[in-house]
């Protein structure tokens, strides 16, 4: 019974900002294993290239050419199939929709991955200006929304289910102090979730999130990557691994969670349950970056 639901044979699944090595990359391993067919987006060319002889190498797929004779955990893995496109534009949304409507399987699923904060992002919010912001919400919120109802649209036309799933952040759940634009904005995705959840129901499209902790990715710093600072206001001790939150996405994404919608699941090692997540400044104690502390401090060169 498990078995089956975990399945994702002859369904097709986009997943935004596959390029990279990161979360995204790790997410569409997984959903390969599961057997769908994954439409990796990204707008950097060279890193979808470099996933796709990554994944192929480790899944046993073709971009092209489709599953050769390889089998995943549930059954046969899955194809790869790319598409270089910026989704913040309407542009970019109509391609990605195109190649996912020619893809082998029908439309099943999208995980939105896109999303994260520039240096400048992080000052206080006295110092915080206007394009600042606009940018939080432009690299965090906007696509999200649009690439979703895309998706939904397509779902809706074709009379399919579908599942919907969007990388999200602790820092939307709770305070963001000296990250106002990005916890904002993605306190504003966390709404965005619950309130497509309700209005979609009825054509049987779920929608969840996920509000990942601190995650080891290729962009974290070498801070960041301190065992003695991995697990700093964390319960389980350790940074999160793209593997954790990969996992949580699966179980979104397919029949493993067919009753749920709305949720949004924690996947941050319990740190939200912890009290001292800020330090006596207000700073986030897993924020170790000296370039961050600078701008927060106000000791950073203008």
């Amino acid at each position: 019974m498990i078995a089956e639901r975990i399945r994702l044979t002859g369904r097709t699944v986009i997943v935004s900002g596959a390029g990279g090595g990161g979360i995204g990359t790790t997410c569409a391993r997984g959903l390969l294993e599961a057997g769908a067919t994954v439409l990796g987006v990204d707008r950097d060319a060279e890193r979808l290239a470099a996933i796709e002889a990554e994944l192929a190498d480790s899944t046993g797929t073709q971009d092209s050419t489709g599953p050769v004779d390889s089998a995943g955990p549930v059954g046969p893995r899955g194809t790869l199939r790319t598409v270089c496109a910026d989704v913040s534009t309407a542009e970019g949304v109509a391609t990605v929709l195109e190649r996912a409507a020619a893809a082998p399987g029908e439309l099943y699923g999208l995980v939105n991955v896109v999303g994260g904060s520039l240096l400048p992002h992080w000052a206080p919010a006295l110092d915080f200006d206007r394009a600042q912001w606009d940018e939080s919400f432009e690299l965090n919120l906007h696509h999200v929304m649009w690439l979703s109802q895309a998706v939904a649209r397509h779902l809706v036309a074709h009379e399919s289910p579908g599942s919907i799933v969007t990388i999200n952040s602790t820092g939307g759940v709770v305070a963001a102090p000296y990250h106002v634009g990005y916890g904002t904005a993605k306190a504003a995705v966390l709404g965005l979730t619950r309130t497509l959840a309700l209005e979609w129901g009825r054509y049987g499209i779920r929608v969840n999130g996920i509000a990942a902790g601190s995650i080891t990715t290729p962009r974290a710093t070498a801070a960041a990557q301190d065992p003695e600072l991995a697990g700093r206001g964390v319960p389980l001790r350790r940074r999160g691994t793209p593997a954790d939150v990969a996992a949580a996405v699966l179980f979104l994404i397919s029949d493993l969670s067919a009753y749920t919608t709305g949720a949004v699941i924690p996947v941050e090692g319990g740190a939200l349950h912890r009290l001292g997540l800020f330090d006596e400044d207000n700073v986030p104690v897993h924020v170790t970056n000296p370039q961050i502390l600078a701008r927060i401090h106000g000791d950073a060169p203008d």
